[in-house]
């Protein structure tokens, strides 16, 4: 008995010993498990470079896109930057009444006298220069539905004016007016039927009214020298009037005994249905040949052009069977704002930029912003989508979708770069192109077969 227990007490511990080693690998976790489901050779690895030497940025001249129903503040005077070059702008518009049910007071035949007032909402330049306004006839419809190209001939050829409304009228407006008044009866009678009665025949539409009054289109004088571009507060909405119309002034007879002791008014104005665009002619050839600057304009005139090289970027993605399949998550423009140590600039640089490209090969002229720098619901992205960076002075411009065609071998028309709502803002942007040249960052994954 004895020995047997001297023996038990040498197995024990070799059992317990090998029963705690079993135990032990049938718990062990392989913590390895599922490391090889993607092969090595399809692990996408992103990368980031400056692909900047893909493209080439010069000065272009591009006539004025102006749409009939994208503004309600319209541009006029005249303005020469020692950089820009020389610009004139003025607008045509549809007016029609402000009520089609209103009745004149018994015995009034006609206005008094007839006035155009034009309301001032901001100024771009400070040349208090007196500039003369000069107001003309439209004598031909225009319409909500097109698109008018800021050509020099564009209010000549497309609205046929060939009366001065202002003639002689004496009208000016310096960079101080915050408004003025423009007399339009006086050349009246030039017509076979008086302004002054056109404008009574209000009728009961606006298809009616416009056969008596097609519009106005409303300029600064040539050849004056100096001078500014005003905002005009053109167009009102439905229920509020604005600070420009055409207001006609009529008397009648207050108490009937014959005699017309009373004055009151009825106005015309321009609303967000009725047709209306701005007319830009521009002197700046001289740009094309500077390379040291790139510019653009908001009243445009001058513009930015972006090509990409397809050689460069066949370059870089290989052709034929060693073409690498590359996809682009992110294409980031960045454009350096000049002369950034001088702030009193800051608020003449526009606060957002848009890209355009051509949306035909016609010869139309026809652009539409791409689809990168909108956001979902429409409206600009502020941190990617063109918003300037004041703190850096740069703007960035999500080019993704753009690029992305270029890498595929799509088509790549080149890209406009224009400072956004430049129908209505008359400021400028200058991007160094020489200690600081504009970037694109790409980032890219490989993706392989």
């Amino acid at each position: 008995m004895t020995r047997f227990l001297q023996k038990s007490k040498l197995a024990i511990p070799l059992f317990a010993a090998l029963h705690l080693l079993l135990a032990q690998a049938c718990t062990e976790v392989n913590k390895t498990l599922g490391e090889d489901f993607v092969p090595p050779n399809q692990k996408l690895k992103v990368e980031v470079r400056d692909a900047s030497g893909f493209f080439t940025m010069k000065n272009i001249t591009l006539d004025s896109t102006m749409s009939t129903s994208s503004f309600s503040t319209a541009m006029l005077g005249r303005l020469d930057d020692a950089r820009l070059g020389k610009t004139a702008a003025g607008f045509a518009a549809q007016f029609l009444p402000a009520s089609y049910t209103f009745e004149f007071e018994a015995g009034v035949t006609g206005f008094d006298s007839v006035f155009l007032i034009l309301g001032f909402s901001s100024t771009y330049g400070s040349d208090n220069t007196p500039m003369t306004v000069e107001v003309y006839e439209l004598n031909s419809d225009i319409s909500i539905d097109s698109t008018y190209y800021g050509k020099p001939e564009v209010a000549e050829s497309v609205s046929k004016m060939d009366v001065n409304l202002a003639e002689n009228s004496g009208s000016s407006v310096t960079d101080k007016s915050t408004s003025v008044r423009v007399r339009l009866d006086t050349a009246a009678q030039l017509f076979s039927k008086s302004l002054s009665n056109r404008l009574l025949n209000h009728t009961s539409s606006a298809d009616s009214f416009l056969t008596y009054f097609k519009g106005l289109y409303v300029k600064v004088k040539d050849n004056e020298g100096g001078g500014c571009v005003k905002s005009v507060s053109l167009v009102n909405s439905t229920s509020s009037y604005a600070s420009s119309a055409i207001v006609a002034y009529y008397t009648y007879d207050s108490d009937g005994d014959g005699v017309k002791d009373s004055v009151t008014s009825f106005s015309y104005h321009v609303f967000n249905y009725t047709p209306r665009f701005n007319v830009f002619k521009h002197e700046n050839s001289n740009l094309l040949s500077d390379n040291s600057m790139l510019y653009m304009q908001g009243l445009v005139g001058v513009a930015t052009q972006l090509t990409i090289n397809p050689d460069s970027v066949k370059a870089w993605t290989g052709v034929g069977d060693a073409k690498k399949n590359y996809a682009i998550s992110r294409a980031e423009l960045v454009l350096h704002v000049q002369d950034t140590s001088d702030y009193d600039k800051l608020n003449s640089y526009a606060t957002q930029l848009q890209c355009i490209v051509e949306a035909s090969s016609s010869t139309s002229g026809k652009y539409a912003a791409i689809r990168d720098m909108y956001a979902s619901d429409g409206s600009f992205s502020s941190a990617f989508g063109g918003a300037i960076n004041r703190s850096l002075m740069q703007y960035s411009l999500n080019v993704t979708l753009y690029f992305n065609n270029a890498v595929k071998g799509g088509a790549t028309s080149p890209m406009i770069i224009i400072p956004y709502g430049y129908t209505s803002d008359a400021s400028s942007v200058l991007i160094n192109n020489t200690s600081k040249k504009p970037q694109l960052k790409i980032t890219y994954v490989e993706i392989k077969e």
